[in-house]
Parts: structure tokens; sequence; C-alpha cells
């Protein structure tokens, strides 16, 4: 990829459209007709196939499109003669800036235009959350290593068939503080005779970290709530932790789940509760590899890492491994022993 002087597009139709707007309505008029990309474009217009870039830019780091110095000099020539009538606007009032070219294209008709300004557009939401990700990964690091609040990792299975039924549900909490581990897992005693094998397989007995308890999802759910009580009268709040969290935040959500909030009350919303911050693994590892495309699956994740797993797709275990992936993506497993 080449590093090149241009000018942005954007910049170049901002400086012109004011340039031509001190002007008459006829003025006016022509510069619009002349930027009408159905004109501007067509097969006998002189500026079709004209050759332009999606370029990053030095300075901003946003993707744009940008046209080379002797391409905006020929454009500049193209539109006096189309409107002779005024002086022409001057090219010193642009800016030219390094960009680094990652496409170049030739716009021969205006849906080939329209593509490339789209492209750009994607790169700069991607850009902004890759940027907002490693935000989340430095973050992580902050908070795991000031030794102050709970992590609280949570886990839920649904059947396959029908995710409004849940068969478990798991948390492991790491307390940053005493460095110590305490793992949970509760199997949904009114689904006793249903269990998963068609897309994943049947692990819920299968629980290495303690002991799994039979019982109703409500009961679970009161002592899901009696530790998250705990961390809020201890330190104020606690850390969320998931990979994929959302489906389990809706999953709870479902259930009519109340989160504690500061002040002692409770609420439907977990962005309305005690919780300092949600730290979603699967966004921290795309942000530790620069590549939020496709994050891949928690035990994908756990195998890319080289982190030795067992009988994943118990919600107790992959609530441990997630705690677990998050040590490691933070750069300290050794919290976690």
């Amino acid at each position: 990829m080449a590093d090149e002087l241009c000018i942005s597009w954007n910049e170049v139709y901002d400086a012109w459209h004011l340039h031509y707007n001190t002007y008459d309505d006829e003025v006016k008029k022509a510069f619009n007709q002349f930027y009408d990309p159905q004109r501007f474009f067509e097969s006998k217009s002189p500026t079709v196939g004209m050759p332009l870039s999606i370029g990053i830019s030095s300075v901003t780091g946003r993707c744009e499109v940008v046209m080379s110095l002797n391409i905006c000099e020929h454009l500049l020539k193209f539109i006096t003669q189309t409107i002779p009538q005024v002086p022409p606007p001057s090219l010193n009032k642009l800016t030219p800036s390094h960009y680094e070219i990652i496409e170049r294209v030739k716009i021969t008709e205006p849906n080939v235009f329209s593509k490339i300004q789209q492209k750009a557009k994607k790169k700069n939401k991607q850009r902004e959350k890759l940027r907002m990700a490693k935000r989340e990964l430095e973050l992580a690091k902050r908070v795991l290593n000031g030794d102050k609040y709970v992590f609280i990792s949570i886990d839920i299975e649904a059947y396959e068939l029908d995710h409004s039924i849940l068969l478990e549900i798991g948390w492991s909490m790491y307390d940053s503080k005493n460095k110590k581990l305490m793992d949970q897992h509760y199997i949904n005693s009114n689904y006793r005779h249903l269990k998963n094998e068609r897309f994943v397989a049947d692990q819920k007995e299968k629980f290495l970290f303690g002991t799994s308890v039979w019982c109703t999802m409500k009961q679970a759910l009161i002592e899901l709530r009696k530790d998250l009580d705990w961390a809020v009268q201890r330190d104020g709040g606690f850390i969320l932790v998931g990979h994929g969290l959302d489906s389990d935040i809706k999953y709870l959500r479902n259930e009519k789940f109340h989160w504690p909030t500061v002040d002692g009350n409770e609420t439907l919303d977990v962005e309305d509760s005690a919780k300092i911050t949600i730290l979603n693994t699967d966004t921290i590892y795309a942000a530790s590899i620069n590549d939020l495309h496709n994050p891949p699956s928690l035990g994908r994740t756990l195998e890319l890492l080289n982190i030795e797993t067992w009988n994943l797709h118990n919600a107790g275990n992959d609530a441990h491994y997630t705690l677990l992936l998050l040590m490691m993506l933070v750069g300290d497993k050794s919290k976690f022993s």
C-alpha cells in the first residue's frame, strides 16, 4: 500500500461548493448540475472514468475517498470550462495530506462512486468499533490489576429447540481483593427430561469446578442475586464478564431477573445496575488481534490461545473458562491460579 499526497473528495466538493455559492442562482444551479452523480459519471461526460482512491489519512486515521493533485487540477479545468462566467476557485485553499492508499478505482458509472463512498464509511465504522474494543481491552487491564472488585462471569445454556427454556445457569466469581475464585452451577429441575444433542453436546451433568445443584431457575436466580448483592455491599459494584454476553443478559431479562443497584434498589436493566463495567471477552480478543470480523466462539478462542478445556457447553464450565480467558487476554493468568 502506497503513501501518497492526495486531496479528499469531500474537501474539494465543500470548498468549491462554498466558492460557487457566493454567486447568483444560475451559477449555483450550474455547479449542482456539474456535480450531479448521474451527469458527472455519464458515458459522455469529460469526468467519466475519473481515477479515485480509498485512502487512510495519516493525520486523522479516517478512511476517505481521495484524488491525486494532478486529477484535482484536471477537475478544476473541467469545472472552469463548465462555469466560465465566474472566476474559478483557487487550489491554494485546498490542503493536500498524506494518505495510505488501500484501493484504486476508475469511476465509470454513478453506482461505482456510490460503492466506494459506502466502502469508506464502512471502514470508518469498523475503525471506530476497533478503537472502542481497544479501550475495553485497556479498561480490563486496569480494573483487573486494581484488585478492587469482584469479576462475575455468567453463562446460560438454553434448550436448542426452544430458547425460552433455560436448562442451566453457571457463574464464576473472581474476588480480586482476596485472589479467590468461586464457581456455581445450577441445573433446571423443571426440565430434567430435556437435553441438547442436535447442535451441541449435552454436558449439563459434567461440571468440573464444584457440585451441580438441581433446582428451579427461580431458585438459581435467587442465589445469583445473593452473590451480586454481596459484591455490591462490599465494593459498591461488580464487574460483569461474558463471551457473547448479550444473549445471556437477554435470557435473564426474559426471566424478569432484577439486578441490584448502587442505592439498594433493583432494576431489570443491567445498564442501570451497580455494575462497574461489562467486559466482553469476544470483543477484547478481537481487539488483541486487531480484527473485529466474526469473533470466534468461546471454545475456538480458548483453542487459539492454547488454553486446555474440557466439557464446554456446560454453563458452569463455560463461565469458569470465560474468566480464565479474560486473565489470559490481559496477560496475567497467575491471578487465576
